[in-house]
């Protein structure tokens, strides 16, 4: 697989260093072997993950981070409505609800295949072999603010049922 575009990266890079409020959503592609890179990228930031039914082992649900299974739903809302990026890692436009898109947050799409039928257009998209696009992407993070998310809340939303 050939590498990813570095300009593509630099623009990925950018906007998740200015984000305060990432949220991770991992989808299909992610193999076992990419779910080592998945909790590193989640706990760099740190940021939320949520994720498809097929990529639900991706993440352990016992992780803090590990918000459960993206459902489509109202539940969603409770932390994608906050975000003011999201980062989809593996995520196939299939694997998504056919309703518009809700949301306001910017999207970043890490991806090994070029999407079309995305419900929402990403403002990049990064497409690689997951864990080369990790690799090449983690060096271009260096210095970057730590996300504002209160980890307390979103352990409260998750033990609540919210999530």
């Amino acid at each position: 697989m050939a590498s990813p575009d570095p300009r593509a990266l630099d623009r990925a890079a950018e906007l998740i260093r200015a984000a305060a409020r990432p949220v991770v959503i991992a989808g299909g592609q992610c193999a076992a072997e990419d779910a080592p890179w998945l909790r590193a990228l989640a706990e760099a930031l740190p940021a939320p993950v949520l994720t498809t039914s097929p990529a639900k082992e991706a993440l352990p649900e016992t992780h803090p981070l590990a918000l459960g299974i993206l459902m489509g739903s109202e539940h969603d809302d409770a932390v994608l409505g906050l975000a003011d990026l999201i980062v989809t890692f593996g995520l196939d436009p299939m694997e998504l609800n056919p309703r518009r898109w809700p949301y306001p947050a910017l999207v970043v799409c890490l991806t090994r295949t070029p999407h079309s039928g995305f419900p929402v257009t990403p403002l990049v998209e990064v497409v690689g072999d997951l864990a080369l696009i990790l690799e090449e992407l983690a060096p271009r993070l260096k210095g970057q603010t730590q996300a504002d998310w209160d980890m307390w809340e979103l352990d409260r939303l998750k033990k609540a049922g919210n999530l």
